[in-house]
């Protein structure tokens, strides 16, 4: 167990490439780092809060970005207004250690993306963004979700279903420690960012709305045919989640801290699932950089592959780094965008 926490927090503070060495507060380059204005903030946390059948004793989201293309800071150190661009891939593991002796990781997620997302800086110095990524989400595992005997896709895991009607109770019969969780999906993204800087063009203070729509479908980047779902599965998880993020950073004594709220919904689930789930969370960056602490706490249900089946509430606490951190912007001096 001592060796995927140690893995855990090595991904976490070192695993992101080139991305992880920072700015200085003035605007000047420390080093290189690509900036990502709609990204999945990586976190290694310990909390309270499970569902009746497991005990998380730490989790892990080691998330990664490997630019392709990217030219969002220079695009936003333009005094005029200039399109910014990323291309990139994304990497999003999620990892549980639980209260088990034998398999201490069990069933993990794994995420990957190919995206892209754009940024325009307005006439009054504010920031739209807009993102599409596409990819695969699954958890690795090979047998059937209702059984640890049957394979998953076989004639036997697909008579386990016959008996699934809108009264079962899908967390009780969940194959926990191999049920398979796969399908492709794609999101679609816009955020607005709404900024006050201080006398030397640094965000001091920014309002946050994001909103997203995910869709889970068969095909690999719409095209081709692997890594799709169950069609089975597909009946009980649904194709469709709707996002709402805020989030207010502002700066006390010399230290950024952030506070948000995000509400996902996924409304063709099957009835024995929520359709629901919140995330409140405070994150406080002691150097002004990217790494905070973070705490936060959740209800509805859980965003762990197939554990959508279960619904608790659970508090965090631990660290987390910002893709976004503020840096020194241009003003805008010209009030017309160039040819």
């Amino acid at each position: 167990m001592k060796f995927y926490i140690r893995i855990s927090l090595l991904i976490l503070l070192l695993g992101n490439g080139s991305n992880q060495i920072m700015y200085a507060q003035n605007g000047e380059r420390s080093g290189f780092k690509d900036y990502f204005p709609i990204s999945e903030r990586p976190f290694l946390a310990a909390g309270s809060g499970d569902n009746p059948y497991e005990t998380i004793l730490l989790e892990a989201q080691p998330v990664v970005y490997y630019s392709i293309y990217n030219d969002i800071r220079d695009a936003l150190n333009r005094d005029t207004i200039v399109k910014g661009d990323a291309v990139y891939l994304s990497i999003q593991p999620h990892l549980r250690i639980y209260d088990e002796n034998s398999k201490p990781v069990k069933t993990p997620s794994y995420k990957a993306f190919i995206g892209w997302q754009s940024i325009i800086k307005t006439q009054q110095n504010n920031f739209l963004t807009a993102a599409i990524e596409s990819g695969h989400y699954s958890n690795g595992q090979s047998k059937s979700a209702f059984s640890s005997e049957f394979e998953d896709n076989s004639p036997e895991s697909t008579l386990l279903y016959n008996n699934i009607n809108d009264d079962t109770d899908l967390a009780e019969l969940l194959n926990r420690s191999s049920g398979n969780f796969s399908t492709n999906l794609t999101r679609l993204s816009l955020n607005y960012r709404i900024n006050t800087f201080d006398s030397n063009n640094y965000p001091s203070k920014s309002h946050s709305l994001t909103v997203a729509y995910q869709l889970y479908h068969n095909r690999f980047l719409g095209m081709f045919q692997f890594g799709g779902y169950n069609p089975e599965d597909i009946e009980i998880y649904g194709r469709h989640q709707i996002e709402a993020e805020y989030e207010f950073t502002d700066h006390f004594k010399g230290m950024r801290y952030s506070l948000g709220q995000k509400i996902l919904l996924h409304p063709d689930v099957h009835p024995s699932a929520d359709i629901y789930r919140s995330e409140t969370s405070a994150i406080l960056y002691p150097w002004d950089k990217d790494l905070g602490i973070m705490a936060r706490f959740s209800f509805g249900y859980d965003d762990y592959n197939y554990r959508f089946v279960d619904s608790y509430s659970r508090i965090s606490i631990g660290l987390t780094w910002d893709f976004f951190t503020p840096f020194v912007v241009k003003p805008i001096t010209e009030q017309k965008v160039p040819n």
